[in-house]
């Protein structure tokens, strides 16, 4: 048996062997040609810590197994597709591995499978895998795009060429498998071993003594279990880089996680410059609460150093930053602002009824069970002007307690875009939106943690474009896309929740539960 040594890298050698055969030996065929291919697989194993090609440091490689293949699993497209990534193909390995060519080194070879007599063509091999006895993955051809494919000569997929009568012999480099590394090889591997994969998504602040905030450079590990001495199951880090004005900006890091049945236990440890500003344990239901429609993903947000936002969600139950989760109470100031410009004045009647009896039912024990202090605490206001974040903004007041600030609204046409169907993310902003967008943020950024909430109702009226128009921009606005990234926009702020799409004339209750939900979403506890 061919045996590996730990911690050293290895390069296997697959050689796809492609022996003909006429179709008189495989009648299932019926494809208009005479003859059909037949593959098998060869392995060699080479030493890949002599390979001056290897761009990794040593202590940064894979560990290698010592177990001997088995069998492998095998993903072919082309004119037959072979196997798919959710049921591969299985084809057994021959235990008796011998040097067939002479070079020193021993070859393992597939056995013999019906399933892969192919009828000639252009074929891609998409995956290929080796397993030993035990059902461990232990060797893998890398894919195209992971951090992982600089590792070998040609990252999957791979083109083949398969003709009719033709030996042909390709080679196909795999690298040991190592679970410590499981998310850079290019798959979601527990998709492949029948385990469904949640996305999650982390993005981070890192803010200064003044409270500066700042695109985090950050790192994170992750275990199965509930502290670090399980399975690892992700480690990597963000990329932050600088865009042609200067200003650093870095996309949300997505990983992959395995969700089994019942509850799934995470651990994690997210690190700025050698100190772990985050850890603790998060489970599957709190990744898929951050989950938005049936393609969407929101990330979680962390803010560290001396920011005074919390993270959001708060998975860890204290805010991130240790601090306690926001409340409402006797000085808690809720503003419910209503759009009063003409187009959804039917909203107008159920938020005042809702204001005035089921939302105080729901609130007043928190207001002490005191009638007056509610009255006078929570209102609904029209405001015509269609200027949201000055709404956001509490036109400017700073009342003592904290504040929930509250808009629903359908459009803001002229305001801060237009009415044009060809206005997108990418139209300039306007003279209105710049300001006040500019001056919400530098409120923001002098609250005390905790002092201050915000909400954005996107109330779906129809038939016009500037109501399309309005969700794009606070679509954009939410995510810091287009014109609307870094401090054009809210994405690196995590005092706000947004929702979309919502019934404008609909009844006092449904309103009742949109914001209660919202609230309990931003963290308070009702």
């Amino acid at each position: 048996m061919k045996r590996f040594r730990h911690y050293l890298m290895y390069m296997a050698v697959l050689s796809l062997v492609m022996v003909s055969c006429s179709k008189d030996e495989n009648p299932g065929v019926v494809d208009g040609t005479d003859e059909v291919a037949t593959l098998s697989f060869g392995a060699v194993v080479n030493d890949l810590i002599k390979n001056s090609a290897t761009k990794q440091a040593l202590e940064d490689i894979p560990e290698c197994s010592e177990e001997a293949p088995a069998y492998v699993h095998v993903v072919l497209t082309g004119p037959e597709d072979v196997g798919s990534m959710e049921d591969p193909l299985v084809v057994e390995v021959n235990p008796t591995p011998g040097d067939y060519d002479n070079d020193g080194e021993d070859e393992y070879f597939t056995e013999y499978s019906s399933d892969l007599e192919l009828i000639p063509g252009s074929y891609s091999l998409e995956y290929f895998a080796v397993y030993d006895e035990n059902d461990n993955l232990i060797w893998v051809a890398p894919g195209a795009g992971s951090p992982m494919e600089d590792w070998v000569d040609m990252a999957l997929p791979m083109d083949i060429e398969l003709g009719a009568g033709v030996k042909k012999y390709v080679d196909v480099t795999v690298l040991c498998f190592d679970d410590r590394m499981v998310n850079l090889y290019g798959y979601q591997f527990f998709d492949i071993e029948g385990v469904e994969g949640i996305e999650l998504c982390i993005f981070g602040n890192w803010c200064d003594e003044s409270g500066r905030h700042y695109v985090a450079d950050y790192s994170v590990n992750i275990w199965s279990g509930t502290d670090n001495t399980g399975d690892v199951l992700y480690i990597g880090e963000n990329e932050v880089e600088t865009d042609n004005a200067g200003d650093e900006y870095s996309d949300p890091l997505c990983l992959f996680l395995p969700d089994g049945e019942g509850q799934d236990d995470y651990y994690i440890e997210i690190t700025i410059d050698g100190e772990i500003v985050r850890e603790g344990t998060f489970t599957d239901s709190d990744v898929k609460e951050l989950f938005d429609g049936e393609d969407a993903v929101d990330y979680y947000h962390f803010f560290a150093g001396s920011c005074s936002s919390g993270d959001t969600p708060d998975i860890f139950g204290d805010n991130g930053n240790g601090g306690p989760p926001p409340v409402i109470d006797q000085d808690t100031e809720i503003y419910i602002y209503f759009d009063s410009s003409g187009s959804m004045n039917s909203t107008l009647s159920p938020l005042q009824t809702m204001r005035n009896t089921l939302l105080k039912d729901a609130l007043l024990p928190l207001y002490g069970n005191d009638e007056d202090e509610y009255d006078a605490k929570v209102r609904v206001i029209e405001n015509g002007t269609e200027g949201t974040f000055d709404m956001l903004n509490i036109e400017g007041d700073t009342p003592d307690g904290n504040v929930i600030a509250v808009v629903f609204q359908d459009e803001a046409e002229t305001t801060y875009h237009s009415g044009q169907a060809i206005w997108d993310e990418n139209s300039t902003r306007t003279a209105n939106f710049d300001n006040d967008m500019s001056v919400l943020r530098g409120r923001l950024a002098s609250f005390p943690m905790n002092y201050y909430r915000g909400i954005i109702f996107q109330v779906n009226t129809q038939g016009h474009p500037a109501f399309d128009n309005f969700e794009e921009l606070i679509h954009a606005v939410e995510d810091g896309t287009g014109n609307y990234s870094g401090s054009n926009g809210l994405s690196d702020r995590n005092e706000f929740a947004y929702v979309y799409e919502v019934n404008g004339g609909d009844t006092a209750q449904y309103y009742t539960d949109l914001l209660v939900q919202t609230l309990q979403d931003l963290g308070y506890d009702l």
